[in-house]
This record gives C-alpha cells, sequence and structure tokens, in this order.
C-alpha cells in the first residue's frame, strides 16, 4: 500500500492547482447557469479535478526508464479475460484468509474496481447522467486508458511500459458501475443541475461576497480589454516588420489609445447599454437603479468611471517603457496611487453603504438590485 500512496499526494496536490486556476471561470459560470453560487456544486468541481488527476496518476504513473523498460519488454497487452482470478489463486496457494485478501494479486484487482467507483458516482449523481450511460463511460474511458497505456502515450514513448489488460477493463467497467449503484446514497447531499436551473430566474439578496465577486470580475475584464486592445495595435505592426518590430507599446502615444480604447470596451459601452452594469456586475446578476423611468445616461457613465478610469489608465500605463520621461513616470505613479486609493475605498465601504451599494453607487446616486427582481 505504501507503493501506492504517493499517487493520492500527488493527487491532492495537482487537482488542488487545477481546482484553483479554474475557480473563477466555474463560479461565473456556475453564477449564470444557476443563478447564484453552488457550495456543494463547487466542492463536486474540487472532487471531479482530484480525481482526474489520481486516474492519471494511477493509470500512467510513474514514467520509468524507458530504453531499459523496452529491452526488458516490461510492456505488452494481456487479452485473456479472467486471468486475475487465475494468478490470485496461483499467488495466494496456502496463505490465509487475511494474507489472501491482502496479497498484491488481490489488491490489484480490489483497487482496479476502487479506482472506477468514484467516476460512477460522479457521472450518476453529479453529471446527471442515466445508468446506463454512466456505466458506458465508465468503460469508455477505461478503454482509452489501457489504449494509452499500449501505445506508449500515443508515440510518445519509444514503447508501452505498461501493460494494456483486459482484466484491468472488466474491473474498471465493474468500479464504474458499482459507483452507480452507490451515487444515490453517497451524493444525496449534491442538488441536480436541473434543480438549480429551474431556479435560475429567482431574485437572490445582494451580499458583501457577490458584490465583490463582480468587482473582481471587473478587474478581469480591465485586463482582457487592454490585451485585446494591444494586440489590435501591435500585430499589425508586427506583421508589416516581418516579426522584427517590438512586442510592447513603444511611447505614452500608444498606451493613451490601448486606454482609450479599454475604456470604451469596459467603461463606456457597459454603462450605456441596457441596464449600465459594467460587466462583473452583470456576470453576478446585478444592475443600478435610478429614480425615475429612464436611466440617466451622465451618472450611468460618472457611476462606470469613478473607479473604471483610474484603474484602467493606472493599468495601461503600467506598460510604460523605462525610457519614458521623468515627467510622464510621475504622472503614471500618480495615477497609480490614486487608482489603488480609489480602489481601495470602493472595496471597502461595500459593507457599510445601504444595499451593498460601494463607492460608486453612492456618488452616483443610484441603488443596487438583483437584474431579475
Amino acid at each position: 500500500m505504501t507503493g501506492w500512496a504517493w499517487q493520492a499526494w500527488f493527487a491532492l496536490f495537482g487537482g488542488g492547482l487545477i481546482f484553483l486556476s479554474v475557480l473563477v471561470p466555474i463560479v461565473v459560470i456556475q453564477t449564470r447557469r444557476y443563478g447564484a453560487l453552488s457550495f456543494r456544486r463547487l466542492l463536486g468541481t474540487a472532487a471531479v479535478s482530484i480525481y482526474a488527476v489520481a486516474l492519471v496518476a494511477y493509470t500512467l504513473l510513474p514514467i520509468p526508464d524507458v530504453r531499459a523498460n523496452c529491452g526488458a519488454g516490461g510492456g505488452g497487452v494481456e487479452l485473456v479475460p479472467g486471468h486475475s482470478i487465475g494468478d490470485i489463486l496461483r499467488e495466494t496457494e496456502g496463505l490465509s484468509l487475511l494474507r489472501t485478501l491482502t496479497s498484491t494479486a488481490t489488491l490489484q484487482v480490489v483497487l482496479n474496481v476502487a479506482l472506477f467507483v468514484p467516476f460512477g458516482v460522479i457521472a450518476r449523481r453529479y453529471w446527471n447522467r442515466g445508468a446506463v450511460v454512466s456505466i458506458l463511460m465508465g468503460a469508455l474511458l477505461s478503454l482509452l486508458i489501457e489504449t494509452t497505456q499500449l501505445t506508449g502515450v500515443w508515440g510518445i514513448f519509444e514503447c508501452a511500459y505498461r501493460v494494456a489488460d483486459v482484466d484491468d477493463l472488466i474491473a474498471n467497467t465493474a468500479g464504474a458501475a458499482l459507483g452507480v449503484l452507490l451515487a444515490p446514497v453517497l451524493l444525496a447531499w449534491m442538488p441536480s443541475a436541473e434543480n438549480l436551473r429551474a431556479q435560475r430566474g429567482m431574485p437572490r439578496p445582494v451580499t458583501v461576497w457577490r458584490r465583490w465577486f463582480g468587482m473582481v470580475l471587473d478587474a478581469v475584464a480591465v485586463q482582457v480589454a487592454i490585451t485585446l486592445v494591444s494586440l489590435a495595435l501591435l500585430v499589425p505592426k508586427l506583421i508589416v516588420s516581418g516579426g522584427s518590430g517590438p512586442s510592447v507599446p513603444e511611447n505614452a502615444v500608444e498606451l493613451a489609445v490601448i486606454a482609450v480604447g479599454a475604456l470604451v470596451l469596459v467603461v463606456v459601452i457597459p454603462a450605456t447599454v441596457s441596464t449600465g452594469a459594467s460587466i462583473g456586475q452583470r456576470l453576478v446578476w446585478l444592475a443600478p437603479e435610478w429614480h425615475g423611468e429612464r436611466r440617466p445616461i451622465g451618472r450611468s457613465l460618472a457611476r462606470a468611471g469613478v473607479i473604471g478610469l483610474p484603474y484602467v489608465l493606472a493599468s495601461t500605463f503600467a506598460q510604460l517603457p523605462e525610457g519614458a520621461s521623468d515627467a510622464l513616470q510621475t504622472v503614471t505613479g500618480i495615477v497609480g496611487i490614486v487608482s489603488a486609493l480609489v480602489v481601495a475605498i470602493a472595496v471597502v465601504s461595500v459593507p457599510f453603504t445601504r444595499g451593498r451599494r460601494g463607492l460608486s453607487l453612492v456618488l452616483a446616486g443610484a441603488e443596487l438590485r438583483d437584474s431579475r427582481a
């Protein structure tokens, strides 16, 4: 068992990193698809990430010295169904029941079954697939793994370094079927995607965490907008110069063009379209609201620009070339300080303002509501 334990730690670490890398997109997708974040399904995403790495670790790792392995004929294929039973009977002959159950031959089969039990649980209850479909998915995944082993990871290695075994395919499929049977019990606490989607249009309270997450998404939108405008500006120059031109903005004029383009994308357009909510607010189902029948465009732009203007300018001019004049560097530093101060006040003000409005909505004289209300 010690020889199989390190893969579990590898799965926890690697799966945790994968989960953290997709956390923001997953939260956005859940919020849009279900109308709110489902913490329990978020836990399910973490479990799927860890399990995916565990499958790789237990089926493909460790990678041996491939040349030595090829010379010794370490890989291959076993196509005789049920040979594992014969291996167990032969290797445990004369042993006690306990030693038989804990022998390598027995544990090899048991662990191959156990390895796919989580897959059956996930497919049946987390992905909400039918019982037959879930078992078939497990069988196909096992077949993919065995084929990957047989082909030396699809030709990456000179030869197969593991045995592609038909009994592994049978044991994995049995594990998936067992997981399908256990899923209603083991994941009874997991809300189904269908039920959550049915409640998607229900208005929810405007919470501090929801408001802050919208701010994080606005910050991400700014960086994406700056990147897109920079590419639109720099790629034609690289094409004309044959790839020998600069890959970063050369002067303040180019930075100003990038800043204006980003401001249009993340400040002006969102503030003048539909509810006037920012990109982050829209993604978390929030919208500003003014008294009266029509939304005042001027105050809507002011709301968007209070934080958006200094933040976009500071983020853009952070790319200022080293050879820029002292005066320009001084202005850039002042803009950066102002932006940091405004953002800090905006974040801190959320819990202390009525309806979690925050700095921008207070200054613009607007309220904040769930856009579905």
